[in-house]
């Protein structure tokens, strides 16, 4: 690159803390932003719904990834009653009815406070992208004469109208068109899985562009004694984890032989039961390279949910198989001969386990499809490769 570019990227998480999809997205366009020379400048959110600490800003500061981070709250302080009423609610109030939300919806989580904090940057430097995560925020762009020349793309994360579908008062007709209508605001679209590129590009063309979850590929630990566990499954606690994790623990469970050693590692342990002898329970580890190294199989049962699962990207990082059920191919571009054996049925679910824990040449053959995935698709240098051409960014 002939001259050092410079990017805005909002994030409302802490993007080094990976753990979770979208933080270990984030944190590999970080690294990807300072492999091409790109200043960074990061904005993010603390809150009662982010709950970043001040140690985990600090750690954001110092990582070496931006060149400055702001974590904003979503409103203004409440100090004085009065002020708080005629400089924030009233002008927010006049603030959404210029962004004329769409009855039935998704929710939109800019305001006016965010509006100003987002603009006051923009008066202050000068940048040549502006990048956003998820539709939630994408109206900060809406209108708004200060983005200059920069060009502008919103990462997606999700198709959000399907997260959204159950929600009371979001009417699923509405709440697609009004997604397709702020992704129309950027100059780039950025799709997370084969799935969304197809859905977004029939309305919004050649914008959208195919960025795919990406990770390094591990380094072979050195001096291993062999495997430790015949099974790990990673996952967090949000509901369609617990509703999966008491489907595997109730139905797949009893099925398995009792001499199979599980490891399960996140918050999920907190919903499965306890106090079983095969079973490994880590509710939190620093580094997952190690348990994933020391692992034959990983499952990753999942009955509902959109967009690629980090977890299976993770696993054919390692070329481990992966049992799961069909939810689990979400986002993946080969949908057969991955590295994925797949089962809506407790007892196949079970039978992929016993499979390739007792047959030898299907678990070489389902190992070598799985890194042959992860290295076809989900490498962070082909993916690399991939945002270079859409930014067309010479090294």
């Amino acid at each position: 690159m002939s001259e050092q570019q410079r990017i805005l990227y909002l994030f409302p998480y802490n993007p080094v803390g990976r753990q979770n999809g979208a933080q270990s997205r984030a944190y590999m366009l970080l690294q990807y932003f300072k492999s091409r020379g790109m200043k960074v400048d990061l904005v993010s959110r603390q809150g009662q719904w982010e709950r970043i600490t001040e140690e985990e800003m600090e750690m954001v500061r110092k990582s070496g990834l931006v060149e400055n981070a702001w974590f904003w709250f979503r409103k203004p302080p409440k100090k004085n009653p009065l002020v708080y009423l005629f400089e924030y609610k009233l002008p927010n109030m006049l603030f959404n009815r210029k962004l004329n939300h769409v009855k039935g919806g998704l929710p939109n989580l800019v305001n006016l406070h965010l509006r100003r904090e987002f603009d006051k940057l923009l008066t202050q430097n000068k940048y040549d992208y502006i990048l956003i995560s998820y539709a939630y925020y994408a109206d900060l762009v809406k209108d708004n004469p200060l983005i200059g020349d920069a060009f502008t793309i919103i990462d997606t994360h999700d198709l959000m109208a399907s997260q959204h579908q159950l929600d009371k008062n979001v009417n699923v007709g509405a709440a697609l068109g009004d997604e397709i209508r702020r992704l129309s605001l950027y100059d780039q679209v950025w799709a997370i899985s084969t799935e969304e590129h197809y859905l977004f590009s029939q309305f919004l063309g050649n914008k959208v562009k195919y960025v795919p979850m990406m990770l390094h590929e591990p380094v072979p630990a050195s001096g291993s004694s062999g495997p430790q566990f015949d099974l790990i499954y990673v996952a967090s606690d949000n509901d369609k984890n617990i509703m999966s994790a008491t489907w595997f623990f109730e139905k797949v469970y009893p099925l398995l032989p009792q001499s199979y050693r599980l490891c399960v590692i996140g918050k999920i342990n907190s919903h499965i039961p306890q106090g079983l002898g095969n079973v490994t329970y880590l509710p939190f580890v620093e580094d997952l390279n190690d348990y994933y190294q020391a692992s034959k199989v990983v499952i990753c049962p999942m009955l509902a949910g959109t967009g690629v699962k980090i977890k299976v990207v993770e696993a054919f990082a390692y070329g481990k198989p992966v049992v799961c059920n069909e939810r689990g191919l979400d986002g993946l571009p080969d949908k057969i001969d991955n590295g994925c054996l797949v089962s809506e049925d407790p007892a196949g679910f079970a039978d992929h386990i016993i499979r390739l824990l007792t047959d030898p040449a299907l678990y070489a053959e389902q190992s070598a499809l799985s890194a042959a995935s992860f290295r076809r698709t989900f490498a962070a240098e082909k993916v690399f490769q991939r945002i270079d051409a859409a930014l067309k960014v010479k090294k």
